[in-house]
């Protein structure tokens, strides 16, 4: 193992090469990261292990909880957001999201014995919780962007009688169309390249090549139902932080 791991380790004589000839300010930085990476994945194995290794559903949901915070937090960093006032919104988007869609998914749908065991639990939340971070940040962000750019339509809309809930539509339906667009642009793309890793691991776990697909499918729909349902909780719960007690943007 310490051979492979070496001959591995010899690819990096590319990029390092290529930064040296070019760009040798980047060495460090590419080192950092890698060393970074490393580290992260050698923790994360270690979590993943113990939690099929001891299969406890506590366990399963706690660690489902310190995810939702985790993402919440990275997330909110790369939208450059408040983590103090959004945290919550963004990391119950998340956790409720997955938890609800994926229940459902475990329970209803894929071919687990034990719907709450941790060889399904932990990579069918995760894969959620992970997707839905990345529609998030999409939604999230076109959502305020769109209430500050066009903060008279809304001011409008209410002055003319409107309630918060039906003033605030045409901006969800902006986020909407932010987190869906893309989506659905990539679908091809995920089918081509992004979704293979995930059937390569189904395979590996021997199950035959139709349950792989229809899992994998599943999976797929399971992400697009839990997108919508991690903005319309954010959303929600966000209010409070983006309005006052009148209704008015903070």
């Amino acid at each position: 193992m310490v051979l492979h791991i070496a001959l591995a380790l010899l690819l990096l004589l590319i990029p390092a090469g290529a930064l040296y000839l070019f760009d040798r300010s980047l060495l460090r930085t590419l080192g950092i990261a890698i060393a970074r990476m490393a580290i992260q994945l050698l923790v994360l194995c270690l979590i993943v292990w113990a939690l099929v290794k001891y299969d406890k559903l506590w366990l399963s949901l706690l660690w489902l909880v310190l995810l939702a915070v985790v993402s919440g937090v990275l997330a909110l960093r790369r939208m450059k957001f408040s983590v103090a006032r959004f945290l919550l919104p963004v990391s119950a988007g998340l956790l409720v999201s997955a938890f609800v869609v994926g229940s459902y998914l475990l329970w209803a749908c894929l071919p687990a014995e034990n719907g709450f065991g941790a060889r399904w639990f932990v990579p069918v939340m995760a894969l959620l919780v992970g997707q839905n971070m990345t529609t998030l940040i999409r939604g999230l962000s076109t959502y305020q962007s769109a209430l500050k750019a066009d903060e008279q339509q809304y001011e409008f809309l209410r002055g003319n009688g409107t309630d918060h809930l039906h003033a605030v539509l045409p901006f969800v339906r902006r986020a909407l169309q932010q987190v869906f667009a893309p989506t659905a642009a990539n679908l091809s793309v995920m089918g081509l390249y992004a979704m293979p890793l995930l059937l390569c691991g189904i395979f590996i776990a021997g199950i035959a090549p139709v349950n792989a697909f229809v899992v994998t499918l599943q999976l797929i729909i399971g992400c697009l139902a839990s997108s919508v349902i991690a903005l319309a909780v954010t959303l929600w719960l966000a209010d409070r932080q983006l309005f006052d007690k009148f209704g008015k943007l903070q």
